[in-house]
C-alpha cells in the first residue's frame, strides 16, 4: 500500500514538511507497514524553499545562505537552492510582505533589488538555469529594483543616475533607463517565474490596483504608483508594450514584467513548477491514495493554489485524491470539480483560530489516523 502524503503549509501552525510527518504519523499509527510518500509542496510562493529542501536536499540540491537588502532596505537573510546550474529561489525571503511589520508597509518604499542580489551571487557560481517563486512580495516597483541589481540604469526627471536601490516612487519621476549594462552572463540564462495569478502589470486588474492594497498602499499611492507604471512601461518601447499585456506580468508587485523583459523568463503556474521539480509523476503511477491540504479550503483553491495542482496530476493515473484542512468553507464544493474527492477538516470539536493552529500538528495527526480507517472500510487497505 502506497499513500503519498503532499501537503502545503498550515501558515502560522505548521510547515508543509510538520503538517506532512503529522499526517505520515496518523496513518503509520494504524498500519506501520504503509508505503507513506512525504512530499511537502508549495505553490511557488512564500515557503517554497522551506517545502523544497527535504525532498529535493535528498536528491542533491544544497542550500547557499546569503544576506540581500529587504524591500525596505534592512539586510535579510536569503536561502538558495542549487544543483550544478540550477537555482531556486524564493522572492518573499528577498522583498517579501512578512519581511516588514503590517504597520509600517508603504509600497511606495520597497525594492526588489535584493533579489536581483541573489540572482547575481548566483551568477558568480556558475548557474545558468533559475527558478524563481514569486509570491508574496511586498513591492510595487515593476521589478525595477530587480533590474538595477543586475546592472540596469535608471535616471531620474533631471538625467541624474539613481544610485540607490530604485523603489515604486522612483516609477513616476523617471526619464530613461539603461539596459544596456545589465549583466552580460545573462544572456546565457533561463528563467523561470513561478506564480498563481494571471493578472497583466497594468489595468484595474494589474498590479497596483489588485496587490497593492494589502502591501500597505493607500488610495492616492494607487494612483500614483499604476502612472509610474504605465511611464515606466512606455520608456521601454516596444519591449514594455509587448510584455505588460501578458498573463502574469503584474505577479509579485510587476516583477513578472521584468523577468520577461529583461531575462525573456517563462512564467509558469507556481504548483506545476513545484511538482515537476519535485518529480511527482513518477511517484504516482503505483500509488494507491493521495493526501493533499492546506490551511483552509476554499472555491479560491481551484485557482492555481497546491492541491488542486496535486489533484491534477493524480486524476492523470485515476487515483483517489483526499484533503485534510483546517477550514472548509461553503464554496469549497467547486472542488469536487477539479479533482478532490472528499475533504475532512481536522477539528475535532469547536475550536478557536488560535486553539486550531495551536494543536495544528496533532490535529492532522489524529484525522489522518481517522482518514486511514475510512479508507480500509471502504476496501481501500487490507488490514
Amino acid at each position: 500500500m502506497k499513500i503519498i502524503v503532499a501537503l502545503d503549509s498550515f501558515k502560522g501552525s505548521c510547515s508543509a514538511e510538520e503538517a506532512c510527518s503529522a499526517v505520515e504519523q496518523g496513518i503509520l499509527s494504524y498500519n506501520k507497514d504503509i508505503n507513506v510518500v512525504k512530499l511537502p509542496i508549495s505553490d511557488g510562493g512564500e515557503g517554497l524553499i522551506d517545502a523544497l529542501i527535504p525532498t529535493l536536499g535528498a536528491a542533491g540540491y544544497r542550500t547557499e545562505r546569503i544576506e540581500v537588502t529587504g524591500p525596505y532596505l534592512k539586510n535579510h537573510p536569503c536561502v538558495l537552492l542549487i544543483k550544478d546550474e540550477h537555482c531556486i529561489i524564493e522572492m518573499a525571503q528577498c522583498a517579501g510582505l512578512t519581511l516588514e511589520p503590517a504597520a509600517t508597509r508603504r509600497a511606495l518604499n520597497a525594492t526588489t533589488f535584493g533579489l536581483g542580489q541573489a540572482v547575481n551571487y548566483a551568477l558568480s557560481l556558475g548557474c545558468r538555469r533559475f527558478s524563481i517563486g514569486l509570491g508574496g512580495s511586498a513591492t510595487n516597483d515593476g521589478g525595477a529594483g530587480f533590474v538595477q541589481a543586475l546592472g540596469g540604469r535608471f535616471f531620474d526627471r533631471e538625467g541624474h543616475e539613481i544610485l540607490r536601490p530604485v523603489c515604486g516612487r522612483d516609477l513616476p519621476e523617471l526619464s530613461r533607463v539603461d539596459a544596456g549594462h545589465l549583466n552580460p552572463q545573462l544572456r546565457s540564462c533561463s528563467f523561470t517565474g513561478t506564480c498563481d495569478v494571471a493578472n497583466p502589470l497594468l489595468g484595474p486588474n494589474g498590479a497596483t490596483y489588485i496587490f497593492g492594497p494589502q502591501k500597505g498602499l493607500q488610495p492616492g499611492d494607487l494612483e500614483l504608483l499604476e502612472h509610474g507604471m504605465e511611464h515606466y512601461a512606455k520608456l521601454l518601447g516596444e519591449a514594455g508594450r509587448e510584455f505588460c499585456e501578458m498573463p502574469g506580468a503584474g505577479a509579485a508587485g510587476g516583477l513578472g514584467f521584468a523577468l520577461l523583459w529583461s531575462c525573456g523568463a517563462k512564467l509558469k503556474s507556481g504548483i506545476d513548477e513545484v511538482l515537476d521539480l519535485l518529480g511527482i509523476d513518477e511517484l504516482l503511477p503505483d500509488a494507491d491514495l493521495v493526501v493533499v491540504g492546506e490551511g483552509r479550503m476554499d472555491s479560491q483553491s481551484c485557482q492555481g493554489k497546491a492541491p488542486v495542482g496535486v489533484a491534477r496530476r493524480a486524476k492523470r493515473f485515476k487515483l483517489p485524491v483526499v484533503a485534510v484542512c483546517g477550514g472548509i468553507t461553503d464554496d469549497a464544493t467547486a472542488l469536487y470539480d477539479y479533482g478532490i474527492d472528499a475533504m475532512f477538516s481536522i477539528c475535532p470539536r469547536p475550536l478557536t483560530l488560535a486553539q486550531s493552529m495551536e494543536q495544528g500538528g496533532e490535529l492532522l495527526t489524529r484525522a489522518a489516523h481517522n482518514l486511514i480507517r475510512f479508507f480500509a472500510c471502504a476496501g481501500g487497505i487490507k488490514a
